[in-house]
């Protein structure tokens, strides 16, 4: 698990920044204050690692990402020639790695490799290190705001040797129609009927939004398409999604990430809360909180006090794993400087900034104001 990111000269981060992170880690505060670069960070690295061992060059627009050129991700501030810092700290086993980046004269859509240390550095544990590294930062779900939504049909395509859903939620239906991957975490498994990734989804699905049943047609070898129907009724009719609502389509490839990630594994995502109802935020969020007790590190970015409450609750419900102390919340204010709250064990946050998640009580206020003239 990363414990600790420390970022210098990257983006909106000039002197180095020291960002601590837990198993469930959510990302609030005010829009442009450095949400997004904290997880740019993680998803930059990773798309520039070529193998177990070897990170050649920083790939600014990847698989991942795409951040323009290096004068797009240098911090406006710093110095030319200065280097871009990377450093993540982990536990079990406890070191740090360190990779620097600076600018390629000739290509600004990449920057070279300055240097990547570990530490400590004793050598009977550093493979074991390097290998723990390059784990988890080449195993990351990333699910971006910018998801597909609903969509006719789907081109059947070869699945990642990484098996996830993509960036946008390409790979989902792909995922859904592969008859191999049968079983999910036991601590996932939700209903009486088959543990598989389909049926799993179907059960999630319907559970957060209140009724839910899935198939997926074109499974035989003579068609090139797959088709998704979605039956969100009591009935025996089925519906393509751009007849059911944004809402299922938005979070189905969320679904599908966690009950396919593996312990050891890192999860991205970006606006859970996305065409989601008060109900369904709460119930997306419980079903992350019993991902990130499986062993899987979350990382959430949101602007949803119910995205928050519901990472509330689920830290004091007995029956998920996850205490106060599994938890990081980190708010960004206006001075780009986040405030790490601390939920203590009855949930309750001591730390509570001006600014977070107030506007309910504001704007209660005005219309008590308003009403009373």
């Amino acid at each position: 698990m990363i414990s600790e990111l420390h970022i210098t000269n990257f983006k909106c981060f000039q002197s180095t920044n020291v960002f601590g992170f837990s198993k469930m880690n959510l990302l609030t505060g005010i829009n442009g204050r450095g949400k997004s670069t904290i997880l740019q960070s993680i998803l930059i690295v990773s798309q520039s690692i070529k193998s177990r061992s070897e990170i050649p060059e920083l790939l600014i627009n990847g698989g991942l990402v795409e951040l323009g050129n290096f004068n797009d991700i240098k911090n406006s501030d710093t110095p030319r020639g200065s280097d871009i810092v990377f450093a993540f700290k982990f536990d079990d086993p406890a070191f740090v790695a360190v990779t620097s980046f600076n600018e390629n004269e000739q290509d600004t859509l990449i920057a070279d490799t300055k240097g990547f240390v570990i530490t400590p550095t004793e050598m009977e544990h550093l493979q074991e290190r390097q290998d723990c590294f390059f784990q988890h930062l080449t195993k990351v779900h990333y699910i971006s705001a910018n998801r597909l939504g609903p969509v006719k049909f789907s081109e059947k395509l070869n699945l990642p040797k990484f098996l996830n859903v993509g960036p946008r939620g390409e790979y989902t239906i792909n995922i859904l129609a592969n008859d191999n991957l049968t079983s999910v975490n036991d601590v996932l498994y939700l209903g009486k009927e088959s543990n598989s990734v389909l049926q799993q989804t179907q059960e999630w699905l319907g559970y957060i939004l209140e009724g839910a049943k899935i198939s997926i047609e074109g499974k035989e070898q003579s068609s090139s398409v797959l088709s998704l129907l979605i039956n969100n009724k009591s009935n025996s009719y089925s519906y393509k999604p751009t007849n059911v609502g944004f809402g299922y389509s938005y979070i189905l490839p969320l679904i599908v990430t966690g009950l396919i990630a593996k312990p050891g594994e890192t999860v991205i995502v970006e606006n859970p809360e996305a065409h989601l109802h008060p109900r369904a935020q709460a119930r997306i969020m419980e079903f992350f909180s019993k991902v990130a007790s499986c062993g899987v590190q979350v990382f959430i970015e949101s602007h949803s006090e119910h995205i928050l409450n519901g990472i509330r609750v689920s830290a004091l419900n007995p029956n998920i794993k996850l205490s106060a102390e599994d938890v990081s919340i980190q708010y960004f204010d206006e001075e780009f400087i986040p405030e790490k709250l601390i939920p203590d064990a009855n949930g309750k946050i001591a730390n509570w900034p001006a600014g977070f998640f107030d506007q309910q009580e504001i704007d209660l206020s005005e219309i008590f104001k308003l009403t009373r003239k």
